[in-house]
């Protein structure tokens, strides 16, 4: 008798095992598998609304001469951009960073802005997202290194004066991280940034799951510490900004529903650089920042740009990501 409930007992612990070593491709949460938005889901979708937005593939639907980027990561990643030259060179250049479950044929506008103020604009699809290839995301090492990449394939190009990083959401991480490597980056533009990823990987893990959060909560932060390679609670972009000194520009939703205004200006009071500045669109929500903020919102970040970038590019460098090696 004892013999059987031991051996049901070692047969519950082992189906619970093998539950929680597949739950990650069973659970497939979209933080880590996101969304591919590309031109065929844009159809898709399109084709299911009445709305009457002109549909847009790429900039050139929108009068803009544009060249692609395709750069290979370390791990044999294939990583696809697009990059808009500004009409008087040289010129600052700005690199948009998405959130995760988006990409580049979402900010097509946002390109045509920063070219029609005289920027040179970029984006490209993080892995995992849109045309660029792999299946799973995270905001740490890997992306860090892709945005080297893609900004080594735009400094190669001729007319860029300074080099910005442009991050929205998690792409705000991404960016913050990428800067304090990369001496090349001359300027931060910090959309929605949260405070500490542990925190927003609790909240996210609560909203997918409810009261199952801590049964599955574990689950994912073990499979994002594995992707991110270093711990989710190193990833705090308060005590990161610490570490920068290039001008800073934080742009807040005033109801955003993902990050909390109060974790983006604990960021913001965090960041050690002299010049920083702080724009509050009140009425929009995480999602509709720009379109929110309209033509005010562009101004202000060229605005910006114009005042703190220095008027001619310095010579500078990439350094080894070592932040996290201890």
């Amino acid at each position: 008798m004892i013999g059987r409930i031991f051996y049901f007992i070692s047969s519950l612990f082992f189906l619970a095992g093998i539950f929680i070593v597949l739950s990650p491709a069973l659970l497939t949460p979209d933080l880590i598998y996101p969304v591919r938005i590309d031109s065929a889901y844009i159809a898709y979708h399109a084709s299911l609304s009445e709305g009457e937005d002109t549909l847009l593939f790429n900039p050139s639907d929108l009068g803009l001469a544009y060249s692609d980027i395709t750069v290979t990561a370390n791990d044999g990643v294939p990583l696809k951009g697009w990059f808009v030259s500004a009409s008087d060179t040289p010129a600052n250049t700005i690199l948009i960073i998405h959130d995760y479950n988006e990409s580049k044929i979402l900010y097509i506008d946002q390109l045509k802005q920063f070219h029609d103020r005289g920027l040179n604009a970029a984006v490209f699809d993080l892995r995992g997202h849109g045309s660029s290839g792999g299946n799973e995301f995270s905001p740490g090492i890997p992306a860090i290194e892709d945005v080297k990449l893609m900004a080594d394939s735009i400094l190669f190009k001729k007319g860029t004066r300074n080099l910005v990083f442009m991050g929205c959401g998690l792409g705000a991480a991404i960016a913050l991280q990428a800067a304090v490597y990369d001496e090349r980056c001359m300027g931060l533009v910090l959309q929605s940034p949260f405070k500490n990823y542990e925190k927003y990987l609790e909240k996210y893990a609560y909203a997918k799951w409810g009261e199952m959060k801590n049964l599955w909560f574990p689950v994912l932060k073990r499979r994002t510490e594995s992707l991110l390679h270093y711990p989710v609670k190193d990833l705090d972009l308060a005590e990161i900004a610490a570490y920068t000194s290039v001008p800073t520009l934080f742009i807040i939703a005033g109801n955003d529903e993902i990050i909390s205004t109060s974790e983006s200006l604990q960021v913001f009071d965090a960041s050690a650089t002299e010049k920083k500045e702080l724009i509050l669109v009140r009425e929009a929500g995480h999602g509709n920042i720009a379109k929110t903020g309209g033509e005010t919102y562009y101004n202000k970040i060229t605005a910006f740009l114009i005042t703190n970038l220095p008027k001619k590019q310095k010579s500078t460098r990439y350094k080894k990501l070592a932040l996290h090696d201890n």
